[in-house]
């Protein structure tokens, strides 16, 4: 059982995430608020597993209460909710400890199955916030510079599958098919020496 805090300030979407997450049986709501002056002052007892926290809210930006969010649920993994797609902030997100970035044009469907993946140790991100992190120049010459044998396209694979993106997903970004993404993860198997795709985000999390 997955327990979920929400925090929205739209009541109309507030009220869709309550409806919907309530009809999984995996997922527990501990606590439905429309900012963050009503979790600080509630003092909500129950610690959950996932926050999904809108990016702007009536007391302001998000961002600035990640750190005090930690502070009160300090095992919570805290994923943005956002309905701009912009490098700048979903970077700084994640820099300020956000374990994801999603957008709100995202369907409720792809949101549960991004937030099912920060149990299996992945970080849910929206396609358009992927394609800014797997342009990050300097991570991929970084990555580069440690395996000369990878082709640009297995570089970037490698960063779509350590956000913890399944073989799907990652060929729905890269438009390709999934069987292509398939023969690309065998080949970068190889080249690395490795056997799963669990070794694969390990190897990659040190760049």
């Amino acid at each position: 059982m997955i327990k979920l805090g929400l925090i929205e300030d739209d009541v109309s979407l507030l009220k869709n995430y309550k409806e919907y997450f309530s009809n999984e049986s995996i997922f527990n709501i501990v606590f439905a608020v429309p900012d963050i002056k009503q979790l600080f002052k509630n003092g909500f007892e129950v610690s959950p597993d996932i926050i999904l926290l809108d990016l702007m809210l009536p007391s302001g930006n998000s961002l600035d209460f990640i750190h005090k969010i930690k502070q009160y649920f300090p095992k919570a993994s805290i994923i943005i909710l956002s309905a701009i797609s912009d490098q700048a902030i979903s970077q700084s997100a994640l820099q300020k400890g956000a374990h994801g970035f999603l957008l709100k044009s995202s369907s409720l469907h792809f949101i549960k199955d991004a937030l099912l993946k920060v149990s299996e140790g992945g970080m849910p991100l929206s396609p358009s916030i992927v394609n800014h992190l797997i342009h990050l120049k300097k991570n991929e010459q970084t990555l580069i510079e440690a395996y000369p044998n990878l082709t640009k396209k297995e570089i970037e694979i490698i960063y779509l599958l350590k956000t913890g993106m399944s073989n799907k997903m990652a060929a729905a970004v890269l438009d390709v098919t999934f069987f292509t993404i398939n023969q690309h993860s065998k080949s970068i198997y190889k080249k690395l020496n490795i056997h799963s795709k669990s070794e694969l985000i390990a190897i990659s999390h040190v760049y």
